[in-house]
C-alpha cells in the first residue's frame, strides 16, 4: 500500500512516501516561511523526485492536530483537495500521537507529547507502551502534570520513566512534577512530527479499519470530505466572538 503522509501542524512542514512499511522518500522543511508558500511545492517535488504519480497512491494521510491552527488548516485543506482530485482516501492522524510514536517501543516509559500553546499552555497527551493513557487536551502545564500524576496514582503497579517530546518539552522539563520524576527529553526527532510516523500510524489505522469493516472500500471508510482539523481549543475568532455561530470543533 502506497501512502503519501503530510504534516503542517507546527513550525515545520513535511511529507513522506511510504509503501508497505518502508519509507521511499521524505522531506521536512522549516525555513521560517509560511506553509502556504512551502508545503505544496515540497509535496510536488517529492512526488517528482520519487517517480511516483498521484494516481498510484492508495491513500493520503494527514496530521490533523492539535497544533498551529493556521498550519493545520493549510495541511488539511491541501490534503483534502489532493485526495478529492485523485479520488483517494484521506486518513486523519493525531499530531501528538505522531510526535510520540518513535518512542512507543520503549518499555515502562510514559511518553508525554507537548506542543506549545503559549502562556504556559500546551496541547498534550501521554502514552504508555504505545497506548494513550492521558487523553490529548489543551490546558495549562500544571493541569497536564496533574493528569499525568493522576494516571500514576491509579496505576500503582507501574513504575514508569517519563520521556518528554515536542516543541514544548525542553521548556517544561524542570516543572516540579517532571523534575521530581527525573524526566528526560527525547533527543532523536524530539521537536517535530516525523512524516514517517504519520504514515505508519495511518497504515495501522487502515489495516484495522479494513479488518473490522469487511467488504468496505478504503475510500468509503476514509472519504476525503470527512478530513477535518482537530484543534482541542477555541480559535481566536471563537474567543473574540463567542456568540457567533461557529461550527463545533473536535
Amino acid at each position: 500500500m502506497l501512502i503519501l503522509a503530510c504534516d503542517t501542524s507546527n513550525s515545520a512542514c513535511s511529507a513522506c512516501l511510504y509503501e508497505d512499511g518502508r519509507v521511499l522518500a521524505q522531506s521536512l522543511l522549516s525555513l521560517g516561511r509560511t506553509h502556504s508558500q512551502t508545503f505544496m511545492p515540497m509535496v510536488h517535488d517529492l512526488m517528482k523526485q520519487s517517480g511516483k504519480k498521484y494516481s498510484e497512491l492508495d491513500a493520503f494521510a494527514c496530521a490533523v492536530g492539535p497544533g498551529s491552527f493556521t498550519g493545520i488548516r493549510i495541511g488539511v485543506s491541501a490534503v483534502k483537495s489532493m485526495a478529492m482530485t485523485a479520488g483517494k482516501a484521506a486518513v486523519p492522524v493525531s499530531s501528538l500521537e505522531a510526535l510520540a510514536y518513535p518512542y512507543f517501543e520503549r518499555e515502562n516509559t510514559l511518553v508525554a507529547a507537548l506542543t506549545d500553546a503559549r502562556n504556559r499552555r500546551v496541547f498534550a497527551s501521554a502514552y504508555y507502551n504505545g497506548r494513550e493513557v492521558v487523553p490529548e487536551k489543551a490546558g495549562s502545564i500544571e493541569e497536564f502534570s496533574s493528569r499525568c500524576e493522576a494516571w500514576e496514582a491509579e496505576n500503582t503497579d507501574v513504575s514508569a520513566d517519563i520521556l518528554l517530546c515536542g516543541d514544548a518539552a525542553s521548556a517544561y522539563l524542570h516543572e516540579p512534577y517532571f523534575m521530581n520524576r527525573n524526566a528526560r527529553t527525547a533527543v532523536l526527532f524530539c521537536r517535530e512530527v516525523q512524516p514517517a510516523s504519520v504514515a505508519a500510524l495511518a497504515a495501522g489505522t487502515i489495516t484495522r479499519s479494513l479488518s473490522e469493516a469487511a467488504g468496505a472500500s478504503l475510500y468509503e471508510l476514509f472519504p476525503p470530505q470527512a478530513l477535518m482539523p482537530v484543534y482541542r481549543a477555541k480559535t481566536s475568532a471563537e474567543r473574540k466572538f463567542p456568540d457567533a455561530q461557529v461550527p463545533a470543533h473536535a
